[in-house]
């Protein structure tokens, strides 16, 4: 009888003892799945914000513009930046007839996959994320803008060179300009 009372008693210690760890446990479970969804949330929102700030860097975000040099669109693309991505159809004097075969969710679309090439080419170079070259803080966000002002190659120059090679697109704009203007958007 000793016997079953004292395991009865250890039972019911254990469960009033266990039950606010277990608990707690569940609210932590829950509140760092909530901090995961809400970071993964700000990320997307951040994302947009960089979209959106380079469409006005680009062209004030007029998905029909057209630049002094033949780039178009709200994030002006070249012809063979569109070539390479395996837009053939869409040329300047295709988009100077008829704006439309460009529309500006095709143009988002266009956009998103160079941004994944450019990262994929600049797999290697992550490392300098959160180093200072010239007076600049490298980051994600500006290491996407600079790619898309100059290409890869040209943010790779400026990086192993330690901004010593700092090119510029025919307008005076810089790799370093970019990386500084859009180096403040918190991506993943």
């Amino acid at each position: 009888m000793k016997r079953v009372l004292m395991v009865v008693f250890s039972v019911f210690v254990f469960q009033v003892c266990a039950a606010p760890v277990l608990n707690f446990e569940m609210r932590m479970s829950k509140f760092r799945s909530a901090i995961e969804y809400a970071n993964t949330k700000h990320h997307e929102k951040e994302f947009q914000r960089l979209i959106q700030d380079l469409g006005w860097s680009e062209s004030l975000n007029n998905p029909y513009s057209i630049n002094c040099i033949g780039c178009f669109g709200e994030w002006q693309f070249s012809e063979s930046t569109l070539r390479f991505l395996g837009y053939r159809k869409i040329t300047l004097k295709n988009f100077q007839k008829d704006p439309e075969i460009f529309p500006r969710d095709l143009q988002l679309e266009a956009l998103k996959g160079l941004i994944k090439v450019n990262m994929s080419y600049l797999r290697h170079y992550q490392h300098f994320i959160g180093d200072t070259i010239d007076n600049i803080v490298i980051t994600k966000s500006g290491m996407i803008a600079a790619s898309h002002l100059g290409g890869a190659g040209s943010l790779i120059k400026f990086l192993k060179s330690e901004g010593k090679i700092n090119r510029q697109d025919v307008l005076g704009t810089s790799i370093g300009d970019y990386l500084s203007k859009f180096g403040k958007y918190e991506l993943e």
